[in-house]
């Protein structure tokens, strides 16, 4: 990327936000723009683990989700960098849960933001182990069924913005929060009767309208 393409979609095409139109029924949707990355199945009384760049984060500032008697699934979806950062609720219901946690002082570098994305740095063993240091924002909404929805945001990104509270309740589709130079925004939700996981590994999704299952 050029530096006139990457100052072009900084401060005008990366902060676009269509309105979206969510699909009726009882249905989970994606909460972000993107591609499917994997589908991980998750055991019984066991705390998802999200996987970026090859590194496992365990999703341990949150509650179990659900009826942890269950199975889960979580689904990783990733953010392109032309892709919109506006994050929307996957389900209709009460937000209960809200974590924010910052990322290390160095991964929030612009400058060296800069360097990688123009002149592609390599990502180095110290890249990925900071991974685990980016900023994340993990949001449980309660309806029809239990979600647990976690932003997580770029190497070297400033903020994830979140636009709800526990206690707030929000429709499907709705607008929660957005990962400012953001990457990946990942779903997990437990295996109730009737839940039927309908997206793969592959698939484009447009947060509030892709349905990722229904139930």
């Amino acid at each position: 990327m050029d530096p006139f393409s990457f100052l072009y979609w900084r401060f005008h095409a990366f902060f676009r936000d269509p309105e979206r139109h969510p699909p009726a029924g009882r249905v989970v949707v994606a909460p972000a723009d993107g591609r499917v990355l994997y589908l991980s199945e998750v055991a019984p009384h066991t705390m998802p683990v999200v996987v970026k760049q090859g590194t496992e984060i365990p999703v341990a500032d949150a509650p179990l989700v659900g009826p942890s008697d269950l199975p889960g699934v979580l689904i990783g979806i990733y953010m392109f960098p032309w892709s919109v950062h506006v994050n929307r609720a996957p389900i209709a219901g009460k937000v209960t849960h809200v974590n924010a946690r910052p990322a290390r002082p160095e991964n929030r570098s612009m400058a060296r933001a800069l360097m990688h994305l123009i002149w592609h740095l390599p990502i180095t063993d110290e890249v990925r182990a900071s991974v685990a240091e980016n900023a994340r924002n993990t949001i449980v909404i309660e309806g029809d069924l239990s979600v647990a929805m976690v932003q997580i945001a770029d190497r070297y990104v400033r903020q994830v913005d979140c636009y709800v509270n526990p206690g707030n309740v929000v429709e499907c589709g709705q607008r929660v929060g957005m990962i400012r130079m953001g990457s990946q925004c990942d779903v997990f939700l437990r295996r109730i009767p009737g839940l039927q996981v309908l997206c793969r590994p592959g698939d484009r999704t447009r947060a509030g309208e892709t349905v990722l299952a229904r139930y």
